[in-house]
């Protein structure tokens, strides 16, 4: 299943909601269908009600709820897929609850998540463009501001202060209940789906800031953090661990790489970072492969990314993102770099 959040090209996008992709071409809204469901097959008064209360629009809250919000999801689903005209059949104040795709504008699948946690060098050919040794001891690992986060096909804004934007395209894991201390032989068990995450990053900050023993704004301004273009359910995915990875700039590939080259795989990473509490909605990035601006020798300053160029990211079996980049120009800037 890709589950994602959206709306009506003519809505404004405050009404996004739950969705999910039909056939590639079309998208069957969740509530309204359910509401349908729920009045038609289940005889209830108050079936509007209920779908509103089991399908929130915010992820993080549908995964809070579980199974109840899973299990509506399965049998509307299921209820959809037989009916004899599902594209004309209408929800219960008269609309379809059906859409074609083209008609819809997507949002980032997770808006909010509790925590965005980036892990960093975590394909060997991509530590090798940067210079680094392989890790011997923990995956490297941060934060990723939650307010970063754009959905996947808005701008991408570089900050007019910033010489060196770099982009790392990356599988991200959806946790989908609590859980603490995971083994690597469950680790499977807590995940909820995956989607596309972009790592973008302001080189020539964050080389600032490590001088000072940290990186944050460099990876943290808005908008540097893409999500999309849905969540596929592990059952749709396949082999996580074998997935195609690649990245775009102007047409011109500049990644092109494998989920099976993680030096820290999947498992590993979940039982490393659960040693904390991970929450429904959590998000781990589980790292980029080589291609980077920054990795290109000799000279990897034609390879940064400049307003008007266009950013191409896909990962077999969840999709593509396109974004454009533009100029953040503020005339009232708060810190002088």
């Amino acid at each position: 299943m890709k589950l994602l959040r959206f709306n009506l090209n003519h809505e404004p996008r405050s009404m996004s909601r739950h969705g999910v992709l039909l056939d590639g071409d079309r998208v069957v809204d969740l509530r309204k269908a359910a509401a349908r469901y729920l009045a038609d097959v289940k005889g209830d008064i108050q079936a509007a009600e209920i779908a509103a209360l089991r399908l929130p629009s915010d992820m993080v809250k549908l995964l809070q709820i579980g199974a109840p919000s899973r299990e509506l999801i399965s049998e509307t689903l299921a209820w959809v897929d037989g009916l004899a005209d599902a594209d004309s059949a209408t929800a219960l104040d008269g609309s379809k609850f059906i859409a074609p795709f083209s008609d819809c504008s997507l949002h980032a699948p997770v808006r909010r998540p509790g925590k965005a946690i980036a892990v960093g060098r975590n394909y060997s050919e991509h530590r090798a463009e940067m210079g680094n040794q392989l890790p011997t001891v923990v995956p490297a690992s941060w934060i990723k501001a939650t307010s970063a986060i754009i959905g996947p096909v808005r701008k991408i804004a570089k900050p007019d202060f910033v010489k060196q934007l770099d982009y790392e395209t990356e599988l991200a894991i959806v946790i989908g209940k609590t859980c603490k201390n995971v083994p690597e032989s469950r680790a499977y068990d807590v995940i909820a789906g995956y989607t596309i995450m972009l790592d973008i990053t302001a080189r020539d900050i964050v080389r600032i800031e490590k001088r000072e023993g940290h990186q944050l704004l460099g990876k943290m301004f808005d908008s540097f953090a893409p999500q999309g273009p849905w969540m596929v359910t592990p059952d749709e995915i396949g082999d996580p661990m074998n997935l195609a990875i690649r990245a775009h700039v102007n047409g011109e590939i500049r990644q092109d790489g494998n989920t099976s080259q993680m030096i820290f795989p999947i498992p590993k990473l979940i039982a490393y970072l659960s040693q904390m509490t991970l929450d429904a909605g959590d998000i781990i990035l589980t790292g980029t492969p080589s291609g980077v601006a920054m990795g290109r020798k000799p000279d990897p300053e034609p390879f940064f990314m400049q307003p008007g160029d266009v950013l191409e990211t896909e990962i077999e079996g969840i999709g593509k993102m396109r974004h454009e980049i533009v100029e953040e120009t503020n005339p009232e800037r708060s810190w002088q770099w």
